[in-house]
């Protein structure tokens, strides 16, 4: 799965108010496109996604979504990102050799968020021609929820799609998601008109020119 250029992040971050946990505690983290070794732990996410909505995803074919990843999100014009968990360097062994180039290493961390962006084309309105996205599984782990994960994930989403060339990006959410609201449109996102059919109620539509 090739990977176009995407804003890394790596920060001690702490709330700003957008989710309200974890306030006291700092976490520090990467944020890089999602490879084909990525997928198992961006399908893991997905899910959780699904399960924290509390609502029936089918009319987007979400279980055909998880299972072709990185499906519509693959590159060139798509994209998924994750956040992982920095972990502190290994300590070196005090039998190892000091040349041993395995010591400080820091390993893998766990993946504790993700967010996609993929090309959509709407059927109604002016302005055909112009390049639009949409923005989607935006995702969190309730463990890191106030230190700024939410955050950095949209600010690396949106800088994304404006690097693949996007003019406008989309998203829906939910009314009852107020901190994902507020988050939104701390970043720009101003309220618009359907733009795919949702048979959800309380769904709210967002735009943001990029």
């Amino acid at each position: 799965m090739s990977q176009p250029p995407a804003p890394t992040a790596a920060a001690n971050r702490h709330s700003d108010g957008d989710t309200g946990e974890n306030e006291n505690e700092n976490l520090t983290f990467t944020i890089a496109p999602a490879t084909e070794s990525d997928l198992p732990d961006v399908t893991a996410l997905f899910a959780l996604y699904a399960q924290s909505l509390n609502i029936d995803l089918t009319f987007q074919s979400f279980a055909e979504e998880l299972a072709g990843l990185p499906g519509k999100y693959a590159p060139p014009t798509g994209q998924i990102l994750l956040a992982r968990r920095v972990n502190p360097p290994h300590p070196p062994h005090p039998h190892s050799d000091s040349h041993d180039d395995t010591n400080g290493i820091t390993a893998r961390g766990e993946a504790i968020g993700c967010v996609a962006v993929r090309p959509i084309t709407l059927q109604t309105g002016n302005d055909k021609e112009i390049k639009r996205c949409e923005m989607k599984r935006l995702y969190a782990l309730p463990s890191t929820r106030g230190q700024g994960v939410g955050r950095a994930l949209v600010a690396s989403v949106v800088e994304a799609a404006a690097g693949l060339g996007y003019r406008e990006m989309y998203l829906d959410t939910l009314a009852s998601m107020d901190a994902a609201r507020g988050l939104y449109s701390r970043f720009g996102f101003e309220g618009t008109e359907a733009y795919y059919h949702n048979p959800h109620d309380g769904v709210v539509f967002l735009v943001k020119r990029l």
